[in-house]
């Protein structure tokens, strides 16, 4: 349902094929884990599990990035749902998956006017990622009774920004979105953003447009985070090219004003299967400099030949 300038943008934060409907048999209390590997910048040094999501309480607004396509990063993303929650139950759950305009549809299927088979029909028109990868985080919310806001600006308006940029918005247009919006100060993500966008041999001025509309994204985002923040902690789900270097996201909802933020990935960043020893390692390899990335990991890896698949116990 995207348009070709979205679709473009939400390649910086997922690449790789089409989303493709996992078989899933969600179980709860706590959701199965991919991994059984974490590990702690800014040395790699593996920890438990219990003090990874101890040391992400040192931020007020925690992020935790996401390839859209990858099922087993969205079970990281609900065993991060349920652990902080667990530590913080007034936590509020912030999805860049959901714009701020479509609240109501969030709303109903949170409070359980609206059936799960509509809501995901609704959420695969509008995000276009299968709502059953996304099953366990509303899964370990819904159990939590936790609120889940959406984060994102509407998706018309970042679409019109990549086709004629910020200065194009009428002024209601321009209303709806952050008054200050910025490009990231972090030389290494403005990079990144750019390099992605130059393998699509834009012209200048569309180049120009895709970055204000990233921009918007970002800071439509990271200022909806640090409002909530004010009141509550918040963790947000998004696309890992949205948390990287906490730039981005966390970086916009430092501008705001949130006191602290702290940033978690699933690693390997490409979904690719491989042994722990493996990513450990090439996590930890300094020619990489991947531990600058997050504050924290949590390798997606197979184990014994499948992916863990049993339940625990909070």
């Amino acid at each position: 349902m995207n348009p070709p300038t979205l679709a473009l943008l939400a390649a910086l934060a997922a690449p790789g094929p089409a989303p493709v409907r996992p078989a899933y048999a969600p179980a709860f209390p706590t959701p199965s884990s991919a991994s059984d590997v974490y590990a702690l910048a800014p040395d790699g040094r593996v920890v438990p599990r219990a003090a990874l999501y101890d040391a992400l309480m040192r931020g007020r607004v925690i992020c935790v990035g996401e390839k859209h396509d990858d099922a087993a990063q969205h079970l990281v993303e609900a065993e991060a749902v349920a652990e902080i929650a667990d530590r913080d139950p007034s936590v509020v759950v912030g999805l860049e998956m959901v714009s701020q305009d479509q609240q109501a549809q969030l709303d109903g299927y949170m409070s359980g006017r609206v059936s799960e088979a509509d809501f995901a029909a609704w959420w695969n028109a509008n995000w276009g990622f299968d709502f059953s990868m996304y099953k366990p985080v509303f899964d370990a919310a819904r159990a939590r009774r936790l609120r889940v806001v959406g984060l994102n600006a509407p998706i018309a308006l970042v679409a019109e920004v990549a086709r004629k940029g910020l200065a194009a918005l009428t002024p209601s247009q321009r209303a709806r979105l952050p008054r200050r919006i910025e490009q990231s100060s972090d030389p290494r993500y403005r990079a990144f953003v750019a390099q992605a966008l130059a393998g699509h041999n834009l012209p200048p001025d569309q180049m120009n447009d895709m970055l204000e509309a990233m921009a918007v994204w970002n800071e439509t985002m990271g200022q909806k985070a640090a409002e909530l923040a004010r009141s509550s902690r918040v963790l947000v789900l998004a696309g890992q090219g949205h948390v990287l270097w906490s730039a981005g996201i966390p970086e916009s909802a430092r501008r705001r004003g949130a006191a602290s933020t702290a940033v978690a990935l699933p690693y390997p960043l490409d979904g690719q299967d491989r042994s722990a020893e493996r990513e450990l390692a090439r996590l930890r390899d300094p020619k990489s400099d991947d531990l600058a990335l997050a504050d924290a990991f949590v390798l997606v890896v197979k184990q014994s030949g499948a992916q863990k698949t049993e339940a625990r116990r909070p």
